[in-house]
């Protein structure tokens, strides 16, 4: 095969796994938001003010998961034929330590949520378990660059929420008990899991492990990732909501769904340039392929604010919240910011690194400090406060990626190169 197509080949091979992701994430993404539908009609607000201070409550926890998946993701990416084993060990004991966690702290949880018992407490520490161990599924078919297994659990996975949201409706149920659903059709779904990767479970009995790959190293830097992302996208909205009036912090709040969405609609190029980082097959392609993306669907969004802000506010709030649209491009621009600080410390995770995670938490705090000490009590002095931080977390991100990473051979050159 001439060297022209086997570039060609390579770059099919990433474009159909950015795709598959691409429509996966997507797909996810809708049935999240018709979960919410669903039961925000079918609840009413009293109850669904109970199970979205729950959710909101799951988001949090939702880093071990993503760092699960992540870790995951670089140890299989590595090693391809490494026994995979003590992974779905680890992952079940982290999953039992965050419902463990929730459960001890259910009295704190009950009182600030006003919760009406410790039950919807009790459920969600239930929902978290299999919803937490999933990560290493969707982990280690991504590893093994399976994107449309991967994709296929990811989809399977929000439509098993939806499932349950209907038989909420159908049958009248209460936040607990669409937790309850939710918990058995997430078992449904690691079933699932299972069978995707059986296929890739006799491979993985051959080969060798190095016990440094089975330490929390990795896992470490994947979680203190993980924490700054969730942390740096949400510091300006805490922020704002404790020195903004009640009216303007509801405006705030909602204008954050423009960076939310620029943010969540790129979320998938992470994901597919992560493995090929962490493997160091491809890397600086689908890196560069990765960048020119976010860039382009970053510039997009921020267009379709600036044009269509207006009208896009008053569909989805209501005229009520029309006054403060003109904001809604800089709410584009900071999610964007974060989609290009995702990329890079994903990029960071991948190579074992972690000095991008630690100067993201250094911005969410110097975000927050800003916002409350130093800028104007407005939403252009809160917003613009946060753009500027992002922007320096960005460009330090920009050159994190752009630094050589270390020349010694990966574990997958060194498995290669090894006497047989």
């Amino acid at each position: 095969m001439s060297q022209g197509s086997s570039v060609g080949s390579s770059r099919g091979q990433l474009a159909r796994s950015g795709a598959a992701l691409a429509g996966a994430t997507f797909a996810s993404g809708l049935l999240g938001y018709a979960y919410i539908v669903i039961l925000t009609r079918a609840l009413g607000p009293e109850q669904y003010g109970v199970l979205g201070a729950l959710l909101g409550l799951s988001v949090i926890f939702t880093v071990t998961f993503t760092a699960i998946q992540l870790d995951a993701t670089r140890v299989v990416a590595l090693a391809p034929q490494a026994p995979r084993g003590w992974l779905h060990r680890r992952a079940a004991a982290i999953s039992v330590g965050t419902g463990l966690i929730i459960l001890l702290a259910s009295p704190v949880i009950v009182s600030v949520l006003r919760l009406p018992s410790y039950v919807p407490a009790l459920a969600l520490a239930a929902m978290m378990l299999p919803q937490t161990y999933l990560g290493v599924q969707l982990g280690i078919l991504l590893g093994l660059g399976r994107s449309v297994a991967f994709g296929v659990l990811l989809v399977i996975s929000g439509l098993s929420r939806v499932v349950a949201a209907v038989v909420t409706a159908a049958l009248g149920g209460g936040p607990t008990f669409v937790l309850t659903v939710s918990t058995l059709t997430a078992i449904a779904v690691l079933g699932l899991g299972g069978l995707l990767l059986r296929s890739s479970a006799v491979d993985a009995q051959t080969g060798t492990s190095s016990p440094g790959e089975r330490g929390w190293s990795g896992m470490l830097r994947a979680t203190t990732g993980a924490g700054a992302l969730l942390v740096l996208l949400n510091a300006d909205l805490l922020a704002a909501r404790a020195i903004l009036p009640d009216r303007e912090s509801g405006w705030y709040a909602f204008l954050t769904v423009f960076g939310r969405v620029t943010f969540w609609g790129t979320n998938f190029i992470a994901l597919w340039v992560f493995p090929h980082e962490a493997a160091r097959g491809s890397a600086a392609k689908a890196r560069s392929y990765a960048l020119a993306a976010v860039a382009i669907l970053g510039v997009a969004a921020c267009v379709i604010a600036a044009l269509f802000a207006v009208p896009i506010t008053r569909a989805l709030a209501g005229e009520e919240y029309v006054a403060a649209a003109h904001f809604a491009p800089l709410f584009a621009v900071a999610g964007s910011l974060v989609a290009v600080i995702q990329l890079a410390t994903y990029v960071d995770v991948a190579r074992a690194q972690h000095l991008l995670s630690v100067i993201a938490w250094g911005g969410s705090a110097v975000m927050a400090l800003i916002i409350w000490f130093a800028a104007p009590r407005t939403i252009a002095g809160a917003i613009w406060s946060a753009v500027l931080v992002l922007a320096v977390v960005a460009a330090a991100g920009l050159v994190s990626m752009r630094t050589p990473r270390e020349t010694a051979p990966s574990r997958v050159d060194a498995a290669r190169s090894a006497p047989r």
